[in-house]
């Protein structure tokens, strides 16, 4: 097996993550990667924009670049698939920089994918956004948004939704850098670093109908 991971344009990315992603929306794009095997596409990963409060006090006198992992989709097979993704597609961004992410326990997700490329985990943390049950399904406030509901709160209450706290989310953060900068960032980051990460079995969700795109390595 053939196997690469490169930088692909939004469109890529975006079939991938609105029809196999659990959340079926994109997040803000700054770029995506995608597992090559063989010509074929068979995952994607997408960075973005961190929230302002991450990118405000994560670090203290941060002077590098932030980004957040924001979606991650695979549908291979191809045994440590996604590790290879990530862990490639990280390398190859701009440095210096840091990357954060999440793991929705919503979804009963814990990082594994984090914890197999050794990021630093911080604990975890609670949204100040509710999940809306519509449908017999839970929706995202910022699904909502989506659809021109610009208050879901208010529009929720109106319209007899039922609402649900968030669960917490565990909070990983990766370093891009020579030895000089990862030093020089973990020293700014606010958060303490946790040495044991946390535990779960494996959680697999379906990604549905697998996506055909080929493409061929430069």
């Amino acid at each position: 097996m053939e196997a690469k991971v490169i930088q692909v344009e939004r469109e890529i990315v975006e079939q991938f993550v609105c029809k196999q992603h659990y959340s079926h929306r994109m997040s803000i794009f700054w770029c995506g990667f995608a597992l090559v095997e063989n010509s074929r596409v068979e995952g994607v990963c997408l960075f973005g924009q961190p929230s302002p409060s991450i990118q405000k006090y994560a670090f203290k006198d941060r002077d590098f670049k932030m980004l957040e992992l924001t979606r991650l989709v695979v549908q291979t097979k191809t045994k440590n698939a996604a590790s290879f993704l990530v862990a490639n597609a990280l390398n190859q961004l701009e440095k210096p920089c840091a990357v954060v992410s999440f793991a929705d326990t919503e979804y009963h997700h814990v990082g594994i994918i984090y914890q197999a490329t050794n990021w630093i985990y911080t604990g975890a943390t609670v949204s100040h956004d509710h999940m809306y049950l519509i449908d017999g399904e839970k929706r995202h406030s910022m699904s909502l948004r989506d659809k021109g509901i610009t208050n879901p709160k208010t529009w929720a209450k109106a319209n007899g939704i039922q609402t649900f706290s968030p669960l917490p989310k565990h909070r990983y953060f990766y370093l891009c850098g020579d030895k000089r900068q990862k030093k020089t960032m973990l020293s700014k980051l606010t958060y303490p670093i946790i040495k044991e990460y946390p535990k779960s079995d494996k959680v697999n969700y379906d990604t549905g109908e697998e996506i055909v795109c080929f493409m061929s390595f430069v």
